[in-house]
């Protein structure tokens, strides 16, 4: 039904041969009539032509096809004149309004015994002026290897002498010439070709005999059209605010049918054809057409998922180069998801942005090895159509089986192309030198230690909790270490709270009588150990904690690139050699002021010398007596030269990188000779030979940096970004194409896999424990409808049906199909 009323020239592709036609759907046999003859004419055409029930044109659970098993049901393939049955009155005006189907010239032709085959510039007549023009009426039967007319298939029942093009199909190639311009040029084919086109504006204009039958048709199409686009409508607002389709009834208007059902039922109330068809559904008896079914949804979210997936390929595919995210985590039916991100420069229009996308969430079943995870990435890149030899970079996090130099996945793929650069992520690096530096010593554990009791101790109650949001409007924050951000909130809400919670705790620790047992030796076993110290390490690491965290969450933006990345990361290293020259002063400042307005001593706790043993040599040594103050002090610098010589290393590979193309910059290019743009654009051409010629590229950039300075206002301060930028506004790529490429290459590289954590979000809110079951196919879909809401808002929702009522094409009741004409 859908099939034939959607496109008349939709196609389903295979590789290597013409595309198939739409199959015309399976009939349900019991199917009442009306009592009036037009109903009777319409419901014949309609059901017993073009019906799909539900239960015969679904997809089994492991997708086979599910087949009619009755023996006078054949398929036809009506892009196939080979295929096509006797020609009716009705089967022709069918055919006609679909049109002919014009196969690709270059398609694969098979070769017959003689070593012949079918050569498709025959689909063309050449001119003597040198044009040519397309044959339409001449068609190819993949199931006969042979070609036929269009027109005289159509129109030559009544011809005393068939020709071959119209009877069992013209087979002789070594004869095409002149056996083809022969038959185009006689007479009979002229006629019939003046029956077809005048039969085809008949039917456009509606003024065939059964005239009001092909309105009637008309207005059901539109009335299916109207249905569709409402559920496909309703299927994509759950997907794209991740929520459950089904409830545990299937049928509309019943309690816990689901929210789709639901949101059915509320749009049918503001919509006459969806009432009314929700009305047909309820008061029918026996099965009727609804498109509401579970199977239904699955399939409309799969073309859904596919197209907003191949839509994001083919952005990829025109970027040419790409970089890799991968990371993986369990999802609530304990299955290790790796989750498939891809890095791009889109350019459209003049306009840069940098993406990145997800394509897919890929189960790890294989060994969770470097090599065994290095075959999965390959094999997705493989599936998704990409080149892993246009790969630029490759991002993970700091696991030995993401990140080792030999055994790792980064390893395994830099053996099959050099060129991919692995770049551990800055976030789980700068993570990691947080997480060190605040272990640094057991002073350091036990105050964050301290900080989560707090936290626990309040939150464990909710008269407790509920005290303590009297006063306050920021509440505690819990803290944990694989999210150094959540550090920074516990410390920051506490230090802004903190004589509201030290008077509370004070409240509960000397009133018993109010509160319980547990409750007051809690906090005064919490009292005791906030002290000077306490207050001063809390001041000093709000400090370190805010300016971490800044750069964190800039290094977590999509758009951020190396060389901005780079500079966040040396302003953060100066920022803390600040804070280690006079930041403990400050801090300790801080905590006095705070110490007299909860009227704690100013004086750091003395703590009990452990007595050791004394050998002989350490007698005759200078001997010193470290005061409280000192030793606080003294651990405070261990944590800030932890961070300093953490952030040194663990972004060294991100700085090499940075300053391979640290000339592509206006701060470093404005004060560059010709000599040093020369070495920089020599070393990158050498670097990236396969990409890059160095000669070509120096002229270029030397040329650049004089051009640039007049376009971009703010040369000095460019980033490469604005490079690239100026290049597309003003329409330079000819003019740059080295320095282009260059610069796209470098913006392709990533910083961080914050996007493959983003996607692990929306993991937790699909595939919850009430949705553990979920199949990985709809997860996967469901998952890039949500994450790449931007493109799926903008589907059209035509083609979204047009594939649908194809891929519900299955088997037809060839009898019935002739009966009806």
């Amino acid at each position: 039904m859908l099939s034939s009323w959607i496109n008349k020239n939709t196609e389903q592709k295979k590789d290597n041969a013409p595309s198939t036609s739409l199959l015309i759907h399976n009939v349900e046999k019991d199917e009442h009539l009306n009592e009036n003859l037009k109903s009777i004419e319409i419901e014949s055409l309609i059901d017993d032509c073009f019906n799909l029930t539900e239960d015969s044109t679904q997809n089994n659970d492991n997708n086979e096809p599910i087949t009619n098993q009755e023996n006078n049901e054949l398929d036809i393939n009506f892009n196939d004149p080979g295929c096509w049955p006797t020609m009716t009155s009705r089967f022709r005006d069918f055919i006609v309004e679909r049109g002919p189907y014009l196969m690709d010239q270059n398609n694969y032709f098979p070769v017959n015994d003689d070593g012949r085959h079918f050569d498709g510039k025959w689909f063309y007549k050449f001119l003597n002026n040198g044009e040519k023009v397309r044959r339409q009426w001449l068609l190819y039967s993949t199931s006969k290897n042979a070609i036929f007319c269009f027109a005289c298939l159509l129109f030559s029942n009544n011809d005393i002498r068939k020709s071959a093009f119209s009877n069992n199909g013209f087979q002789d190639w070594k004869h095409l010439n002149p056996s083809v311009s022969e038959h185009e040029n006689s007479k009979n084919h002229r006629q019939h070709f003046l029956d077809w086109k005048e039969l085809e504006k008949r039917l456009r204009d509606s003024k065939t005999i059964d005239h009001e039958l092909q309105n009637s048709i008309k207005n059901e199409k539109e009335k299916w059209f109207c249905i569709l686009n409402i559920i496909v409508d309703g299927i994509l607002f759950c997907a794209k605010n991740n929520l459950a389709l089904r409830g545990s009834s299937d049928k509309i208007g019943e309690t816990n049918c689901g929210i789709f059902l639901s949101l059915m039922e509320v749009i049918s109330h503001y919509n006459p054809i969806l009432l009314a068809h929700i009305k047909h559904i309820t008061d029918s008896n026996k099965p009727t057409i609804s498109y509401f079914s579970h199977k239904i949804q699955n399939e409309i979210i799969c073309i859904m998922g596919q197209q907003v997936r191949q839509t994001i390929l083919k952005q990829i595919k025109k970027s040419k180069y790409f970089s890799i995210l991968f990371d993986c985590t369990p999802d609530k039916s304990h299955q290790e998801q790796m989750s498939q991100t891809i890095r791009y420069v889109d350019i459209s229009n003049g306009e840069i942005m940098i993406k990145e996308s997800f394509i897919d969430f890929i189960i790890c079943t294989d060994e969770k090895s470097g090599l065994g995870l290095s075959n999965e990435i390959l094999n997705t890149i493989r599936n998704n159509g990409l080149d892993i030899m246009d790969c630029r970079g490759q991002c993970y996090d700091n696991g030995a089986n993401m990140a080792g130099n030999n055994n790792g996945v980064q390893s395994h793929i830099l053996r099959v192309n050099e060129l991919a650069t692995f770049l551990p992520c800055s976030a789980h690096s700068l993570n990691l030198v947080g997480v060190h530096a605040a272990e640094v010593s057991p002073m350091m554990i036990t105050f964050f230690g301290l900080i989560q009791n707090i936290y626990s101790f309040f939150s464990g109650s909710t008269s407790r909790w509920e005290l303590l949001m009297k006063t306050m409007k920021i509440t505690l924050k819990s803290h944990c270490d694989t999210r150094w951000s959540t550090k920074k909130q516990a410390v920051n809400a506490l230090k802004l709270n903190f004589k509201h919670v030290f008077d509370i705790l004070n409240l509960m620790a000397t009133n018993s009588k109010d509160f319980n047992k547990n409750t007051s030796a809690s906090a005064q076993h919490i009292l005791k150990q906030i002290n000077f110290k306490f207050l001063c390490l809390l001041h000093f690491w709000d400090s370190i904690l805010g300016q971490i965290d800044k750069v964190n969450l800039s290094l977590q933006n999509q758009n951020q690139s190396i060389d901005v990345a780079t500079k966040s990361l040396e302003g953060l290293i100066e920022c803390i050699q600040n804070i280690r020259d006079s930041g403990f002063e400050n801090a300790l400042n801080e905590a006095k002021k705070n110490a007299l307005l909860i009227n704690i001593p100013t004086d750091f706790p003395t703590t009990r010398k452990i007595k050791r043993k004394i050998n002989d040599l350490e007698l005759n040594e200078t001997k010193t007596n470290e005061t409280s103050e000192t030793i606080v002090k003294l651990q405070c610098y261990q944590s800030l030269d932890s961070i300093i010589t953490s952030l040194k290393w663990r972004f060294e590979k991100l700085s090499n990188i940075s300053s391979n193309f640290s000339f592509l910059c206006g701060r470093n290019l404005s004060s560059m000779e010709i000599d040093d743009i020369k070495k920089w654009s020599d070393d990158l051409a050498l670097l990236y030979s396969v990409d890059l010629n160095g000669g070509e590229l120096f002229t270029e950039v030397q040329s650049f940096k004089f051009q640039a300075s007049t376009l971009i206002s703010s040369f000095k301060t460019a980033t490469s970004y604005d490079f690239l930028k100026c290049i597309h506004q003003h329409s330079l790529q000819d003019v740059y194409p080295n320095l282009e490429v260059a610069l796209r290459i470098f913006l392709t590289m990533p910083v961080t896999t914050a996007s493959c954590e983003r996607s692990f979000s929306k993991l937790k809110l699909i595939k919850n424990y009430l949705r553990s079951t979920m199949g990985q196919e709809r997860l996967s879909n469901l998952a890039i409808l949500s994450i790449e809401q931007e493109i799926a808002s903008k589907m059209d929702y035509t083609s979204i049906i047009e594939e649908f009522a194809s891929k519900k094409a299955r088997k037809v009741n060839i009898f019935k199909l002739y009966t009806l004409y």
